[in-house]
């Protein structure tokens, strides 16, 4: 296992994805023993070597190492669709803001 020092509670992003890869915790440290993390972090933080019995408990109970999904420069990832399609006119809403506001209109209209 690999201990990280870094900005308390510092998002680290994928340069290729964007998508985050890891979170420091509230005292600037993140464990995992996750080999593509600690390839693409070490030489960016300090670190040290620590046994899996140097780690509190409380960091073995709350520390969980997300997948990192690794994509090709320039490749976009397919989101998932998260629009509604309103009933009344059809319209397709890709924010829900913009469904609501599309729902109010109806209702005021009669």
């Amino acid at each position: 296992m690999i201990k990280y020092f870094g900005e308390p509670l510092k998002e680290i992003k994928s340069k290729n994805s964007g998508k985050v890869m890891f979170v420091f915790d509230t005292k600037g440290e993140f464990i995992t023993d996750d080999p593509v993390i600690i390839e693409r972090a070490t030489g960016y933080f300090d670190y040290v070597d620590i046994t899996p019995g140097e780690a509190s408990e409380r960091v073995k109970k709350t520390v969980i190492t997300p997948p990192i999904v690794i994509t090709e420069k320039g490749q976009e990832e397919k989101q998932p669709d998260k629009y509604k399609v309103c009933t009344h006119c059809g319209e397709t809403h890709e924010k829900p803001v913009d469904y609501a506001q599309c729902a109010k209109k109806h209702k005021k209209e009669g």
